[in-house]
């Protein structure tokens, strides 16, 4: 992509939302980092090793989500908000960690990885593609951080460039079957599954979402580590776990301001199409299904970006 190959890592085309640098502390508790990650509404912060002066990790949902089955497996979940569930828990001395860095990457899901800040975007780009990485931290000459470059903003800029940008209006052009996206083994569970069970997948096999199957075998729904935002503002939410997945699936309708049905495509639509559907929708894969809406594939944030990425060797060649 040629605006990728015009701007620096430093860029701030790619802060967070609130255009400020997010990251927590190595010593700081579980608790503290976790509402670092709601009140930011991000699904991972760097870590940063004030002994060592560097940054070391992230930390991310999906490390909160492996805490939360390991007390689970022994306790049933307390309600109240998240402050008072985590003071209930800490008093029981049912946490087996305290602070971050007892848990930080311990689902091991991708390489902590550091840029310069003065590193080409498009650089990084194939970088986070070769990894198979969803975020990478920035570091200026001074070795502070400055930027945080994930990828769903890449793609979320990406989406604005069709019709702009020569090398991705032409892939635009092209459909997911053309591009023989979506063909992977997706990952499901059935309605009548608990929560608790579809999470335990996702931490599992470190992946960021599951879909959700009817009776029948249709997409009825999506879980993902982003649900675990919603423990900002419902309390709730921590027995909603305990749930069948179809149940849970209604109260997090209720609860957010998520899209009320699941955000689809057919094979038949453009790769324009389906980047801006994910872009607007602010979702992290699309499933693909047939005019019956059963499943037959998913395409992730690093599927598109691979695509994006691809372009560029083709037009350097």
């Amino acid at each position: 992509m040629e605006l990728l190959e015009t701007l620096k890592a430093s860029s701030p085309v790619f802060p967070n939302d609130l255009s400020r640098i997010i990251f927590v502390k190595k010593e700081d508790s579980i608790e503290k980092g976790f509402k670092v990650l709601i009140d930011n509404n991000i699904l991972a912060a760097p870590v940063y090793d004030e002994k060592e002066k560097r940054y070391v990790s992230f930390f991310s949902m999906v490390d909160l989500i492996y805490e939360i089955l390991d007390i689970v497996e022994r306790e049933s979940l307390p309600k109240g908000d998240i402050s008072s569930v985590m003071t209930m828990l800490n008093d029981k001395n049912l946490f087996c960690k305290q602070r971050i860095t007892d848990i930080a990457n311990i689902s091991k899901r991708e390489p902590f990885i550091i840029v310069n800040a003065e590193k080409r975007l498009d650089e990084v780009a194939r970088l986070m593609s070769k990894n198979k990485i969803h975020r990478v931290a920035v570091l200026d000459s001074r070795g502070e951080l400055c930027n945080v470059i994930s990828l769903s903003r890449i793609i979320e800029c990406a989406s604005q460039l069709f019709g702009i940008d020569n090398q991705l209006t032409k892939i635009g052009e092209k459909t997911i079957s053309e591009l023989n996206l979506g063909r992977n083994e997706v990952i499901t569970i059935s309605s009548d599954k608990r929560a608790l069970d579809a999470f335990k997948t996702i931490a599992e096999l470190g992946i960021s979402g599951i879909g959700v199957l009817d009776s029948g075998g249709h997409l009825c729904g999506v879980i993902s580590d982003h649900d675990l935002n919603v423990i900002k503002s419902h309390c709730q939410y921590l027995s909603l776990l305990y749930l069948p997945i179809c149940e849970y699936l209604d109260a997090m309708k209720k609860l957010t301001n998520s899209p009320k049905h699941v955000i689809t495509c057919t094979y038949n639509e453009t790769f324009k199409e389906v980047t801006q559907r994910i872009a607007e929708n602010k979702i992290h894969r699309i499933f693909i299904v047939n005019e019956e809406n059963k499943l037959k594939g998913v395409i992730s944030l690093l599927d598109i970006l691979e695509q994006i990425v691809w372009a560029q060797k083709l037009h350097e060649n």
